[in-house]
């Protein structure tokens, strides 16, 4: 029997850690290869982004005060998108049978809003040529993760949804161009799409999921000039239709009261420091838009958005007033401002 050499032994040992090194470097090599195309295809995607800023922030001409000769028989549609809550589920058990949501609901729901608000125009809007439709997208168009809770029964994590979401959201404003020609797409952004567990003051915006949706959307549509974008790293925008100016806000920027007052006192009062605020340093605004509530409101200064989702567990426990899913839409005209109030039924 012929004794092993332990010199040998180590000897094959240290020869066989050296090749696993060799594989492990050439790995590491093909590794880093990838993510230096994957960088690359990122910078080339965020120096699109940026020149978005500069060019495309934009208010379109069509928008812009007419003069007495051209003020005849036209008008702009207006309607909010926000508070779709894309990709979370609510379970119809759970919800006693009042509603239910899902990917397939969601996708079921925005059809029917986007057909709805074109048929909406199309037949109730007679007398007056629609010069174009202003989309507001108020945030919160995903559900995020903010809550453990979500986090376990979304139907996909926020980068999945976000893939999955951009596509059909451009196929929807893309629709909107070819029934009136012109789409303007202000955005802000909410507190659902938020990358951290608190909201935070500053790079608010920059820092959410929001962002990527609303420049994506922007970047896939860049190349048809009727789709415009207004992207505002600010949690507030100011728009104008005509003569009538809008600020365009998520909505949680206060918190409600409670009681039989609901969310009203606290509005009215954020309202009126608001018109304070920007009637000392810019144009005051004649209508607020904001979502986040889940409520079909409309009041003197405000409209209020509902949701996509409808009524959910976190509603239903809290004892909020029940509402329908759904978006607002109404049209301006450069004469009287706001006029032609809908609501556009999801279901």
């Amino acid at each position: 029997m012929t004794e092993t050499n332990p010199l040998e032994t180590r000897l094959a040992k240290v020869e066989g850690l050296a090749v696993e090194r060799e594989n492990e470097i050439r790995r590491l090599r093909r590794v880093n290869g990838q993510l230096g195309t994957t960088v690359t295809d990122l910078e080339a995607k965020l120096d699109r982004y940026s020149t978005i800023k500069a060019e495309d922030m934009k208010v379109p001409a069509w928008l812009k005060p007419k003069t007495k000769k051209s003020r005849n028989h036209v008008c702009t549609a207006m309607t909010i998108w926000s508070d779709f809550h894309l990709d979370e589920m609510v379970d119809l058990d759970e919800m006693d049978g009042i509603n239910e949501y899902s990917r397939e609901i969601a996708e079921k729901r925005f059809d029917n809003v986007v057909n709805d608000t074109v048929k909406l125009l199309k037949q109730y809007s007679t007398g007056a040529h629609i010069e174009g439709i202003v989309v507001n997208i108020l945030g919160d168009m995903l559900t995020g993760e903010i809550h453990d809770e979500l986090s376990r029964t979304n139907y996909a994590p926020p980068p999945a949804s976000i893939v999955h979401w951009v596509p059909l959201l451009a196929a929807g404003l893309k629709h909107l161009a070819d029934e009136f020609g012109q789409v303007f797409v202000p955005c802000v952004d909410g507190n659902h799409d938020r990358t951290y567990k608190r909201t935070p003051k500053k790079k608010r915006a920059e820092s959410s999921y929001a962002w990527i949706i609303y420049n994506w959307l922007a970047d896939t549509l860049r190349d048809d000039d009727r789709i415009k974008f207004g992207i505002s790293t600010s949690n507030e925008q100011l728009i104008s239709v005509y003569d009538t100016t809008f600020l365009l806000t998520h909505g949680d920027s206060f918190r409600s009261a409670g009681g039989v007052g609901g969310l009203y006192p606290s509005m009215l009062k954020w309202l009126l420091r608001r018109h304070q605020l920007y009637s000392a340093t810019k144009k005051d605004f004649d209508y607020a838009l904001m979502g986040h509530w889940h409520q079909d409101l409309w009041g003197q200064d405000f409209v209020v958005n509902a949701s996509l989702k409808g009524y959910d567990e976190y509603a239903k426990d809290s004892g909020f007033t029940f509402g329908k899913a759904g978006v607002q839409l109404w049209t301006v005209t450069p004469e009287y401002g706001m006029d032609n109030r809908r609501f556009v039924f999801a279901d």
